[in-house]
Parts: C-alpha cells; sequence; structure tokens
C-alpha cells in the first residue's frame, strides 16, 4: 500500500515496534438502555410528526402561536398530542425544532428533529 501513488504518506504506528494499546473490553449495557430509552422517544415523536403531517388545523395553529411567541401555548399543544416525554421547543421565522428527551432527566439518549416552515 505504501507505494500506491494515492497513499503517499509513511506508515506509522505498528510498524516501528510501537503496539497501540488495546481497547478496553466492551460493555453494551449503556448502549442497550440508551436504545430502550429512544424507542419511548420515537413513538414521541411518531406522534408529534403524524399530527403535524395530518392536521393543517393543528399546524397552522402551532405555527401562529409560535410566529406570535406563544411558548406556552405551543408546548400546551404539543403535550396534549398524548405524548410521554415532552420536548424542548425553539422555533424562529424559519421553523421549529424539537428536542426530544427522556423526561426522567437521563442524559444517554435524546432526539432532535428539524422542520421548516419558511423557505429563507
Amino acid at each position: 500500500m505504501e507505494n500506491h501513488p494515492y497513499f503517499p504518506f509513511e506508515r506509522i504506528g505498528h510498524d516501528l515496534g510501537r503496539r497501540m494499546p488495546p481497547f478496553s473490553a466492551t460493555n453494551p449495557d449503556l448502549l442497550v438502555k440508551s436504545a430502550k430509552t429512544s424507542q419511548s422517544l420515537l413513538l414521541d415523536v411518531q406522534k408529534v410528526m403524524d399530527i403535524l403531517a395530518t392536521s393543517k388545523p393543528f399546524a397552522n395553529g402551532l405555527m401562529t402561536a409560535a410566529q406570535a411567541s406563544e411558548k406556552n401555548l405551543v408546548a400546551d399543544m404539543i403535550r396534549k398530542i398524548g405524548i410521554k416525554n415532552e420536548p424542548d421547543i425553539t422555533y424562529n421565522p424559519d421553523g421549529i425544532r424539537f428536542d426530544f428527551h427522556p423526561k426522567t432527566g437521563e442524559i444517554n439518549s435524546h432526539i432532535i428533529v428539524s422542520l421548516k416552515w419558511r423557505d429563507s
């Protein structure tokens, strides 16, 4: 590989007699826990996306409330969809962002969804 024209660099590491330290043993417990938490979050994401995708009156009301900076009304509309994990919601003139995280306060996973409502 060293003679390949697209690999002009000298190989270093084990070629110089040095060994890379071994990786620590794997423990998938946290990864499994994060994935399980994410499954619950994805259900909430799906509920919110379903209502936004199928109800123009709801989408219009959400946009109107957000553009009027009625944060409590925006949060209440999302909460009334029937989700278990309330997202942090931010918006600007171009769109809205939902940051779904577990209500238990765990920080092992979160899902961010950003949606545009205006071309800039």
